[in-house]
């Protein structure tokens, strides 16, 4: 809306409505050249690493299909994670009550926890220890696959070289 005062002159009267979308439009410019920036990259090195996964509560065909020499990927991302090289095959055993009353840690009948080494190409910076696209940290969770077996596993630890 506008008016002319005594003297002949427009003025303009920004309304509320104008006020605030000039303030989003501006809003939205700052927010766009800050997600512009681009953030600093970690420098990270590659190096070898051997990682220790546990996979437990599984079946007979789970753990004939997790093989010694076969590739391990990410489950989401299907970034290569290593290679087998070391498997381990132990009987998964679960808390029961006993009869006096204690707790102990008994055999579950045809289930098994399996220990694998898997070499890998791991990134390594002082902060965090990168493979697969993942941050690896020893009790994180992780879904792997590879041709034969798609598995929950755990990791146990990490030893960079």
């Amino acid at each position: 809306m506008k008016i002319i005062n005594e003297k002949g002159k427009l003025f303009g009267i920004i309304n509320i409505i104008d006020l605030v979308v000039v303030l989003i439009i501006a809003l939205l410019a700052v927010g766009g050249v800050k997600r512009m920036k681009k953030s600093p990259v970690a420098i990270a090195e590659t190096k070898k690493a051997l990682i220790t996964v546990e996979v437990s509560d599984v079946r007979m065909a789970t753990v004939d299909g997790i093989v010694k020499g076969d590739p391990l990927y990410h489950y989401d991302k299907g970034q290569f994670l290593g290679e087998i090289v070391e498997k381990k095959v132990e009987p998964y055993k679960e808390p029961v009550e006993s009869g006096d009353g204690r707790w102990i840690l008994a055999e579950v009948p045809e289930k098994y926890v399996v220990t694998m080494i898997v070499e890998s190409d791991v990134k390594e910076n002082p902060d965090v220890v990168i493979a697969g696209g993942e941050q690896i940290r020893i009790g994180a969770q992780f879904r792997l696959k590879n041709r034969n077996v798609a598995v929950m596993s755990t990791i146990l630890g990490v030893e960079v070289e």
